[in-house]
């Protein structure tokens, strides 16, 4: 692990518990792994959550798209690199690339990062320190403008709701991201998932959830791309939607 001016690299080996039936790593393993470099990087730079805390701000993941080419299998090692690609005050962007150990590209993300007021719960503008900082390293792993995922109405044919435990929260206190990702895929047939593989996330957060509560996670088909669905995770019981997303999917071969 190091840091080279605004690149932050760190490796990673599969682990049995992070791979599905299929012997691969899951997306929300890979997830994970772009969140810890994240939170390792921000430390580097001097605004991790635990020194914002200080003055009584976090971060808040708002947008995640990942492209994935091929995901890696049990006991690979992979390499993930990280960058900030800028911000425009209220929004921050932070970059990421994984790579397996013959140094091919196997998945791309980019991601948006919200500044949260801890005493009003409500976004709040970058700290000037941050907005001071100068990164170099401008360009995207994946051009994405961050637009509103809008998904169809009135199609949410699949369903599964899920009861938030203790162990489903973060740092925050309030349910991980990478539980809405898991829970949104988890409304798809078994036998789908066994013979399919995802090409493309992308998730918009958009509230809360805490403890006890119950996610109402919702699957519609999404018409504009051969094989792909969109996702609604709605808060029970005052209806909220806490995030929607989008997956695209390719046949696995022979499958």
């Amino acid at each position: 692990m190091n840091r080279t001016d605004t690149l932050w690299h760190e490796t990673f080996r599969v682990r049995s518990y992070e791979v599905e039936p299929n012997g691969r790593a899951s997306i929300q393993s890979l997830c994970r792994y772009f969140e810890e470099v994240a939170s390792n990087h921000a430390r580097a730079l001097g605004f991790s959550m635990e020194q914002l805390a200080e003055h009584n701000l976090t971060w808040v993941l708002n947008r995640l798209r990942v492209e994935i080419d091929d995901f890696p299998r049990w006991r690979d090692t992979v390499r993930v690199t990280t960058w900030p690609s800028g911000h425009d005050g209220l929004y921050a962007r932070r970059e990421y690339l994984l790579h397996d150990e013959d140094g091919s590209e196997r998945a791309r993300a980019t991601s948006g990062w919200v500044m949260i007021d801890l005493a009003r719960r409500r976004p709040t503008r970058l700290p000037a320190f941050i907005q001071e900082m100068h990164f170099p390293r401008q360009d995207r792993a994946v051009d994405d403008d961050f637009r509103r995922l809008r998904p169809p109405t009135g199609r949410f044919d699949r369903h599964r709701t899920f009861h938030v435990r203790y162990s489903d929260l973060d740092l925050n206190g309030h349910v991980n991201n990478v539980h809405y990702v898991e829970w949104a895929v988890e409304t798809l047939e078994p036998a789908f998932l066994a013979s399919h593989r995802m090409t493309s996330l992308e998730v918009d957060f958009r509230a809360e959830t805490y403890y006890d509560a119950r996610v109402r996670a919702e699957t519609a088909p999404d018409d504009s791309t051969e094989v792909g669905f969109w996702h609604r995770l709605l808060r029970e019981p005052d209806g909220a939607v806490v995030a929607v997303a989008r997956t695209r999917w390719l046949p696995l071969a022979g499958g």
